[in-house]
């Protein structure tokens, strides 16, 4: 036998090991046994090298090891110090930008929604793109990007939906998302990872077998939807608990891309993929390869070349029959790989003091995983680790950083991705708690956006994480605005900030409040220069009451406007008694008698209201004014109607007039502002001269009767002051705001002859009420929004409003979303100029402190300029300028105010 020096077996073994084919040998060996088989230049030197005997001593395998093990050694720190730094600066790299860079997005979807997991695969692969863009750091570094999709529940906040994305990607995710699911509301939140604590439970999952095996495929969510098994594991929590899944997605390694190159080249050469093992890379493997030569090495000199190191071979392919289960098998593999495949992180967080329920809410998940099942093949199932404290922090730490796990993780197509996280389907998904959206936000017209001449700004339209700005153009607000809503749900805020600026920009501005709240805010807002234009009515100041004549008539006018202003008065009179009064008493009859006596009033000297009251009660009173009566009709009405009636048909005509008038007579409130002959206040003057008239008209303090009134009275001279400006120049007339909260309260036809007649004369109203069926009459309700430009709706829970205000809307809205509008939110249409379509808006809060120091001075310098100060013997007028008493007033035939 030929005899061989080591030096040489060794070389020939180092030769064999660059040329290592692995095979095995089952004919020989019944187990599986791992062998080397050298590739020698030719067969000849191959069995001579095989039929060696080698004489072998053992200090020269010592040498052997004593000179590769140091070099191996070095190699092998140098890897694993290179292999930790890398780690390090990719970990640091990954932290810093998840700090930095990233958001979170809360998804709340509307309530009602039918949108299918497969419509939710379309949205994911719209975004897929997004995590595989990479620059020049990620690719260095092998950094993929990824995106974190999670569904979290608590108690107080309910199940909501919500991504982890970087912050430059948010803008196209939501743009996707609205895309996707209109109505969607979306908002960044800040992130609620619970603090580290022995409470924190974190579980992973994986998949059962090899990827390529696919979940179960659910297509009809109809039936049944799974996302609601596992919402409903994460139902009845307490108070301090917490569940969060977990699903973070990233770009396949290359690795995971080759193998799938190489099952689909297989696909294509039809050969068999059925339990065939493709081995990815893997850096661990590749160590242990290293770590092991040096034992091969020795196993080869031992074995005379016969064997090797301790590699596994490639298993020889098992073979399947071909059956229809394997057809099926084959067909769901095609089907998942021609899909974009994800790398995920699959994890929930259980944050409960009580293992019990930490052990339930687990057991109850892992079950809701159960319709993903493929059959046996291919299950969700969870990682077991042992339960040390310090691998639950490593779990806590890639949970709050939204780390991938280092390894085992699922990798999963779009549409298993999608089965597994969706927006729940309404029709199928009953779950308690999760967070929905009921409001249905409408994008801004392009005139807003594009607006440059903005009279007043109130509101702010949110679509899409844009903001813009909601206003009216001078134009739009001479045609009038109507606002309706509910008790409570942001009416009195959005006056209260276009009264403000209009009161900023020095406008003429009149504000009739029933209630009385909003004109204590707007006293306290009231600027230094503008409170000796401003004008306090209250009723209830009675030691101070400004006077207002019904029945006077203003000096100068010609005979043909004096006759036009008598028939206004007479007219807005008999709309006071009609609304004050049931149609029982206030038919045509009443008006008839009431019309005469207010014309036969107009021959009165200095005649008030309490005039008419006398004509109908006192007869020598009356006589003496009808004797001087030069109308023919009123003096066949007196001496051929009313004289000839009985005591009792007299007292039943004239009742309905006395019995209110009568009841004036006895209120402080209103006889005081009543009885005065001359007017106080100057309507012209106040809507020529831009002043600010403020009327306190609360019902609690002086009466509902005394309330509507006072407001009827003051919007029909604010109306006559009006129509007077048609003998003014156009230009000449300066706009002037009139804003009526509840304005149900003083809604008659001649109001309404506001709307329809006001905006040539630059008189703009601003009317606010809770429901159209505050509206007697359904003709005024039709009336007003024939005539109005535009129409804001807040939350109303009235039906019948939905009946009169949603064709305002169609078919942008539609039942029960005016009913489903969150407080201080509402829908509005300009159609002022050109009719566009509906959006919707939010309020901007106005924060008004109280002061008391200006409401002083405004009351104070109202009371001086405009109110007359009452004594129990004499009515007297304080002159601001001199601070002197001025006893030249009228006086009423007693010369007193009575109390």
């Amino acid at each position: 036998m030929q005899s061989l020096h080591p030096c040489d077996l060794i070389y020939h073994y180092i030769y064999s090991v660059n040329n290592i084919v692995l095979t095995t040998n089952f004919a020989e060996k019944h187990t599986l046994s791992y062998y080397f088989v050298g590739i020698c230049p030719n067969k000849t030197d191959m069995s001579l090298f095989n039929s060696l005997s080698v004489p072998f001593e053992f200090n020269c395998l010592i040498d052997l090891i004593t000179l590769t093990l140091p070099i191996l050694a070095f190699i092998t720190l140098l890897l694993l110090i290179t292999a930790v730094v890398l780690a390090f600066i990719k970990l640091s790299i990954l932290i810093f930008s998840k700090k930095s860079d990233y958001c979170v997005l809360e998804i709340t979807p509307p309530a009602f929604s039918e949108q299918s997991a497969y419509a939710t695969a379309q949205l994911i692969n719209s975004i897929s793109s997004l995590i595989k863009q990479s620059n020049l750091v990620s690719k260095v570094f092998d950094i993929s990007r990824s995106i974190s999709l999670e569904i979290n529940s608590t108690k107080t906040d309910g199940i909501r939906y919500l991504i982890h994305l970087s912050s430059e990607d948010a803008s196209v995710i939501e743009k996707n998302i609205t895309a996707f699911l209109p109505g969607t509301q979306i908002k960044t939140i800040e992130d609620y990872a619970p603090i580290y604590s022995r409470r924190i439970n974190i579980i992973k999952f994986t998949l059962s077998k090899d990827f390529i095996y696919s979940l179960k495929e659910l297509d009809n969510l109809k039936e049944y939807d799974p996302i609601s098994y596992i919402t409903a594991s994460m139902t009845k929590l307490q108070a301090d608990e917490l569940v969060s899944l977990q699903l973070i997605i990233s770009p396949v390694a290359r690795t995971t891309n080759q193998k799938i190159a190489k099952i689909k080249s297989s696909l294509l050469d039809d050969k068999d993929i059925i339990g065939k093992s493709y081995n990815e890379f893997s850096i661990w493997h590749f160590l242990i390869k290293i770590l092991l030569l040096p034992l091969g090495t020795a196993i080869f000199i031992l074995s005379e070349g016969k064997d090797g190191p301790i590699i596994k071979a490639d298993r020889k392919n098992k073979c399947y029959p071909d059956t229809n289960y394997k057809n099926l098998l084959e067909s769901q593999i095609r089907a998942k790989i021609d899909q974009n495949l994800y790398n995920v992180s699959f994890r929930i967080l259980i944050n409960s003091e009580k293992f019990e329920t930490i052990r339930k809410i687990f057991k109850g998940f892992l079950s809701s995983l159960a319709p993903f099942s493929n059959s046996s093949y291919q299950f969700i199932k969870a990682k077991y680790f042992p339960k040390f404290r310090i691998i639950q922090k490593v779990f806590y730490f890639q949970f709050i950083y939204r780390l991938h796990d280092f390894r085992n993780n699922l990798i999963l197509s779009t549409s298993e991705l999608a089965d597994l996280y969706h927006l729940p389907f309404d029709r199928s998904t009953k779950t308690e708690n999760i967070a929905k959206t009921h409001f249905k936000a409408l994008p801004a017209p392009i005139s807003l956006k594009k607006a440059k001449y903005i009279d007043i700004k109130f509101a702010k339209n949110i679509f899409n994480d844009t903001e813009t700005d909601i206003g009216l153009t001078k134009e739009e607000r001479r045609r009038h605005v109507y606002i309706l809503g509910a008790t409570g749900t942001g009416k009195s805020t959005m006056l209260l900030s276009m009264i403000k600026q209009d009161i900023e920009h020095n406008k003429g501005i009149c504000v009739v409040d029933p209630h009385g709240d909003l004109i204590d805010q707007i006293l306290s807002i009231i600027p230094e220069e503008r409170i000796k234009d401003t004008i306090y009515f209250n009723p209830d100041d009675i030691s101070y009451p400004i006077g207002i004549n019904l029945l006077e008539l203003s000096h100068g006018l010609s005979s043909e406007d004096t006759i036009r202003e008598k028939e206004f008065i007479a007219e807005s009179i008999i709309s006071v008694f009609h609304k004050i009064y049931t149609d029982k008493y206030s038919g045509p009859r009443m008006e008839y008698i009431l019309r005469n006596a207010i014309y036969t009033a107009f021959t009165v000297s200095d005649a008030t209201l309490f005039t008419i009251y006398k004509l109908l009660i006192n007869t020598s009173f009356r006589k003496s004014i009808v004797r001087n009566l030069t109308d023919e009709n009123l003096l066949d009405f007196w001496k051929y109607e009313f004289a000839k009636a009985g005591d009792y048909q007299k007292v039943k005509m004239i009742s309905p007039i006395t019995n209110k008038i009568g009841r004036f007579l006895f209120s402080s409130t209103a006889k005081r502002i009543l009885e005065q002959p001359r007017s106080t206040i100057n309507f012209d003057s106040i809507m020529n001269d831009e002043k600010i008239l403020l009327c306190n008209l609360s019902k609690g303090k002086i009466g509902e009767d005394n309330s509507s009134v006072f407001g009827e009275l003051i919007m029909a001279k604010i109306q006559l002051a009006a129509l007077k400006r048609a003998r003014m120049n156009p230009e000449d007339r300066k706009d002037f705001y009139l804003y009526v909260d509840e304005f149900q309260n003083f809604a008659t036809p001649a109001f309404a002859q506001i709307l329809s007649e006001a905006r040539k004369y630059k008189l703009n109203a601003i009317l606010a009420h809770q429901t159209t069926s505050q509206l007697e009459e359904s003709s005024l309700v039709n009336v007003t929004l024939a005539n109005t430009g535009t129409i804001i709706c807040f939350r109303t829970a009235n039906p019948e409003d939905e009946r009169v205000i949603l064709p305002q809307f169609r078919p942008y809205i539609e039942q029960g979303d005016i009913a489903n509008l969150p407080s201080y939110n509402f829908y509005m249409k300009l159609g002022a100029i050109n009719p566009e379509e509906p959006f919707s808006g939010q309020t901007i809060t106005t924060n008004i402190g109280y002061k008391q120091i200006t409401i002083d001075k405004v009351i104070d310098s109202s009371r001086n300029t405009y109110a007359t100060k009452w004594k129990p013997n004499q009515l007297v007028k304080i002159n601001s300028k001199t601070n002197t008493i001025n006893t030249d007033l009228p006086k009423n035939e007693n010369n007193v105010l009575l109390p």
